[in-house]
């Protein structure tokens, strides 16, 4: 694929192409690659790229698995509904949860996941 400008539909493109490229190398290597936020001009494109050792448990997870125990929830519930993330930086709704049913990702807040996910 040849470049004359950067646009939304080259960059999505583009977005496709590395993300297939990192999948490859991170089967070989252990890795989870996700290709992330893409800011760009005319000429130039700026991409974030994040990759975990599969398996390893990281910051975001030891910090979901510490306020999951000191909330008394409990993951999955009877829906099949999975606590996804705790972000601590979001004060209305630090909780990311997967549906058990459609698999889409929500947030919400402290009080709606201690409704929906309650002892």
């Amino acid at each position: 694929m040849k470049f004359t400008k950067f646009d939304r539909a080259n960059l999505k493109a583009l977005r496709t192409e590395m993300q297939a490229v990192m999948d490859k190398y991170g089967v070989k290597s252990n890795l989870k690659i996700e290709v992330g936020n893409m800011s760009f001009g005319d000429a130039e494109v700026s991409i974030k790229i994040k990759a975990t050792i599969k398996g390893a448990k990281t910051a975001a997870d030891s910090m979901t698995e510490m306020m999951v125990k000191s909330a008394a929830l409990v993951s999955p519930n009877k829906g099949g509904d999975t606590i996804v993330e705790f972000n601590s930086r979001a004060n209305k709704m630090p909780w990311i949860y997967k549906c058990g049913k459609t698999g889409k990702q929500y947030k919400t807040t402290d009080s709606n996941a201690k409704l929906r996910f309650a002892v």
